[in-house]
């Protein structure tokens, strides 16, 4: 069991404080040491079994600041001062001298009423580092009071300066005080110990990983499981920032606990090992809340990526290494998006990415995929738009023939088995195409003329569409049903314009970036900066990147103002093209021919054209209208 030990700087406060311990038997050493070896003093007493120490003035201060050990300051009293005054007033013939006490501040207690009552004019000079403790002893001399109160120092810059000086000795009640304070904090401490050998006992036979921060979110404990987990040692987790001990975790979250919130819970990997994470907040009997748990649980057995991968296999799409931490995401809006995605990457049902098309969207994909279960299965997109009608089928389905290999081709579908299937612009698709997405996703089966049998297909599809599903579902331009599947675990995308602090960071960045990479070294003017994000950027990163690098390549000064940036937006983006809209893509014009020349050969018949074309005849005769096709 541990025990109080008193350390002190003289030998009569010694003497004094062994008289007053007595009966209290928690306090099993009291010695007299000095200042300059306080440290090295204390840490002795520490090992031969101190769990409290009871210091005064500046070793106490010097014994905090160095060890990590509970120390309780012996502290004036009002009588104590009282009597101090009392001895300073006999060192003087003045009336009503002036008396400067140089003091730590937790020593002090309320000295509002001693000049009244004692009948002189006392002047407080208080330090709370070691560094203030000699300048203190200058400016209380420097005031030139007629006796200084204080410690050793104190009484040598007085000796000097011939100056009347008084050591500052304690009265029995600080003692006391002092003593009292120590067999409470003692006590504490061994029920503290006590609870905490209990919860590690709890914490260590259990299958779960547990880690406790303090209020200021630094790990203070952890479990063996965790540090199995996290293949670290305890040494080496004790004291870090827990955002940086556990990836995927960020701090705003953290902090929103730690001030009080609500817990958090979220999915996530460590050390490729799928986990359930809560946060849940500490909190004390009146609220305050004192630290965090963050308990994680092991939902699926993952396979561990071989850190050797080729990087082909990456530049094919076959394995993604983005996480959610690759998104930057200062603002509210695009962080709900974030926190969204990471929750919903714990479920294996489709995803719809819903708002403007870019890099993010495919990059929130790949975190998604990432971040789940089948994270180590392939990640595979495909961008709709980009395939003819009558090469939908095959290539999300492929033909249905075995290869060599005796594998059936099943398209991207079976090129993302037991991984994730990105498809982009998703309301491209015919309805055929669309039919055979539902069952899919729904069935988790591929239907083809040339397979003997249904085939079964573990695939997770995430899809993307700038569109409004919901208007063109309505409007018999997209399933119904499909939508329905798809819509349950949507994430709606801000447009950059929505994020004004994401935008800042991205033109920063992208511009920085640009000029080291270009080797032309810019700068952008306030003005310019405001006008660039007032701008409006409907292709997102890849307009911002297009246009910067322009900006950069062309820019003929040194300085980039708005003049300039106004000047070249316009260049590159027209007010009239921007007013009316983009121009119609590549893609709609070879359509409308395809259309145009189906219908020539089936002498405007339209079922048998739309039946040629593998659309329905509402689908035609929609696409027949939105372009504009003449019969």
């Amino acid at each position: 069991m541990s025990h109080i030990a008193i350390l002190l700087p003289k030998d009569d406060l010694v003497l004094q404080a062994r008289e007053l311990a007595k009966g209290h038997y928690s306090i099993a050493e009291i010695r007299q040491i000095e200042t300059e070896n306080a440290v090295e003093e204390a840490r002795t007493s520490i090992q031969n079994g101190a769990g409290i120490l009871i210091c005064r003035g500046l070793q106490a201060l010097r014994i905090r600041e160095n060890l990590n050990v509970p120390v309780v300051s012996v502290k004036l009293t009002a009588q104590g001062i009282g009597l101090l005054l009392c001895k300073a007033k006999r060192l003087t013939v003045e009336p009503r001298p002036r008396v400067a006490l140089v003091a730590v501040c937790d020593m002090l207690c309320d000295t509002s009423c001693c000049s009244m009552l004692f009948g002189v004019d006392l002047q407080i000079f208080a330090y709370r580092t070691e560094e203030e403790y000699e300048e203190m002893n200058r400016k209380a001399l420097a005031s030139k009071p007629d006796v200084i109160i204080g410690g050793d120092l104190t009484m040598d810059m007085a000796r000097q300066a011939g100056c009347a000086s008084l050591f500052l000795d304690f009265s029995d009640d600080s003692f006391n005080d002092a003593i009292q304070n120590a067999e409470t904090a003692l006590m504490a401490n061994e029920m503290n110990q006590r609870a905490n050998a209990q919860i590690d006992a709890l914490l260590n036979n259990t299958t779960n990983g547990y880690i406790q921060v303090n209020r200021t979110g630094r790990v203070t404990k952890s479990n063996d499981i965790m540090l199995e987990a996290l293949e670290c040692s305890r040494d080496a987790l004790v004291g870090r920032p827990l955002q940086e001990v556990i990836p995927g975790l960020e701090k705003d979250v953290i902090d929103n606990v730690l001030a009080g919130g609500n817990s958090y819970s979220t999915f996530l990997h460590i050390r490729y090992q799928a986990m359930v994470a809560i946060l849940a907040p500490i909190r004390l009997e009146d609220g305050q809340v004192d630290g965090a748990i963050l308990s994680c649980h092991k939902v699926h057995r993952s396979i561990q990526l071989d850190p050797r991968a080729e990087d082909g296999e990456l530049l094919q799409g076959n394995l993604t290494q983005r996480t959610f931490d690759n998104v930057h995401h200062r603002s509210a809006a695009m962080a709900k998006a974030v926190d969204q995605a990471r929750l919903f990457s714990q479920s294996n049902a489709p995803i719809l990415l819903a708002g403007p098309q870019g890099l993010e969207v495919s990059l929130l994909a790949q975190c998604i995929h990432n971040n789940s279960t089948n994270r180590t299965g392939p990640f595979v997109q495909l961008n709709c738009a980009s395939l003819e009608p009558e090469d939908q089928m095959t290539a999300l389905f492929g033909t249905g023939y075995k290869n060599k290999d005796g594998e059936v081709d099943l398209g991207v579908l079976g090129m993302a088995e037991n991984g994730t299937l990105l498809l982009q612009e998703v309301d491209k698709l015919s309805h055929t195409v669309q039919s055979n997405i539902y069952q899919a996703v729904r069935y988790h089966r591929v239907i083809q003329s040339n397979l003997e049998r249904p085939v079964h297909v573990n695939t997770r599809i995430i899809v993307t569409s700038e569109g409004d599903l919901y208007a063109l579902a309505c409007e018999g331009a997209f399933r119904m049903d499909l939508y329905y599947l798809l819509a349950g675990l949507r994430i709606d995308l801000p447009p950059l314009k929505k994020r004004p602090e994401d935008l800042e960071d991205m033109l920063q960045a992208t511009f920085q970036r640009l000029c080291e990479n270009l080797r032309r070294y810019h700068v952008i003017t306030n003005g310019g900066m405001e006008l660039l994000k007032s701008l409006d950027w409907p292709g997102n990163i890849i307009q911002i990147n297009a246009f910067l690098e322009r900006l950069v390549l062309t820019a003929r000064h040194r300085s980039i103002d708005e003049t300039a940036i106004r000047s070249l937006y316009d260049e590159m983006f027209p007010p009239l093209a921007r007013e009316a809209g983009q121009p119609a893509a590549p893609r709609q014009s070879r359509e409308g021919q395809r259309i145009l020349e189906a219908l020539e050969r089936n002498d405007g018949n339209r079922a048998v054209t739309a039946q040629e074309l593998g659309i329905s005849t509402t689908t035609l005769w929609r696409k027949i209208k939105k372009l504009g096709i003449e019969i």
